[in-house]
């Protein structure tokens, strides 16, 4: 009978690999991040897109209008995580929170998702990531739990 032997086998990658030279991996993030960030004007642009279709399915507020509001918030949320968007990501997600959890029920607010395009249009005015608008992500969420909780009970009569 024959003993088994093992045979290393190097492939084209792992010879590749073991070679010296390359990138770090801190210039590989920075040329992504540049690269990334030639993009930034028209995903900013997009943000603006999609606040000004929340605020015309506010206008004129309708059920149809109601389901859109998750997928619109969504997409808001999709594009400003690229980049560093600060307040205006953090208001996005609290309106897909807010729809997400009210849709269908009794409940949806228009007033409520209407402040939070009205903070979308007012942080993606100011420039999203410039700074600022913890404050108004505050009320927003506040906003989310007061419309989550519904309607405070009556107290008991005794």
């Amino acid at each position: 009978m024959t003993e088994a032997r093992a045979i290393k086998v190097r492939s084209a990658l792992s010879r590749q690999l073991a070679r010296p030279g390359g990138r770090t991996l801190a210039e590989a993030e920075r040329l992504a991040d540049a690269a990334l960030q030639t993009h930034r004007e028209d995903a900013v642009a997009e943000l603006g897109a999609l606040v000004s279709r929340l605020e015309a399915i506010c206008a004129d507020p309708t059920e149809s209008g109601a389901g859109q509001v998750y997928g619109l918030a969504a997409g808001l949320v999709d594009v400003a995580g690229f980049f560093d968007t600060g307040a205006f990501y953090e208001a996005a997600y609290s309106l897909c929170e807010l729809a997400d959890s009210t849709s269908g029920r009794e409940t949806w607010s228009w007033g409520a998702v209407e402040v939070h395009v009205q903070a979308l249009r007012l942080l993606h005015g100011s420039g999203p990531g410039t700074g600022g608008g913890d404050a108004l992500v505050a009320g927003l969420r506040q906003v989310v739990a007061a419309v989550t909780a519904g309607p405070a009970e009556a107290p008991k009569s005794a």
